[in-house]
């Protein structure tokens, strides 16, 4: 018995429960999406992460993992969903100046997949060695501005001639 409070004891140590406070990011360029994605953010840590994909061509999504503070540094960041985490998908070193970034090409079933996860189920957000979880699922109108904006930026109707 004293085994199982010792083991609740240690996983509850490096968990921050819930304080993330998850809103749509929409990047517009002539009225048209030009990034979609969502940012995540602690008021009491002072941290904001974003997670966004931009159009690169039919195959493809740009893809941006940034996480900044302007009370501590950032030295290192993921999100991790049921199946998958965002360091993995874009498997680059990170550059860490003013803030902690992750860019690389990602395979736009790869990112759907992995946002699906982070809007329905429970993900967590790793920044400087804590865990915040981010219960799922998200917001309705966060998730509706999100498949909007998305929907909007890979409508054919948009691309260039």
């Amino acid at each position: 018995m004293n085994f199982f409070y010792l083991v609740t004891l240690l996983l509850f140590s490096t968990s921050i429960q819930a304080n993330v406070k998850v809103n749509s990011i929409i990047k517009l360029k002539e009225n048209i999406p030009e990034e979609c994605g969502l940012s995540f953010s602690n008021q009491k840590e002072k941290f904001t992460a974003e997670l966004t994909i931009k159009k690169n061509d039919t195959n493809n999504t740009l893809t941006f993992f940034k996480v900044n503070s302007k009370s501590i540094n950032i030295n290192q960041a993921n999100l991790i969903s049921f199946s998958n985490d965002i360091g993995n998908i874009l498997d680059i070193k990170p550059t860490i100046n003013d803030e902690f970034t992750l860019t690389n090409i990602t395979k736009n079933d790869e990112m759907t997949m992995f946002f699906q996860e982070i809007l329905i189920g429970n993900s967590t957000l790793i920044v400087n060695n804590k865990n915040y979880e981010i219960k799922g699922p998200i917001d309705s109108k966060v998730r509706l501005e999100y498949l909007f904006c998305t929907g909007e930026m890979f409508l054919p109707n948009y691309e260039k001639k």
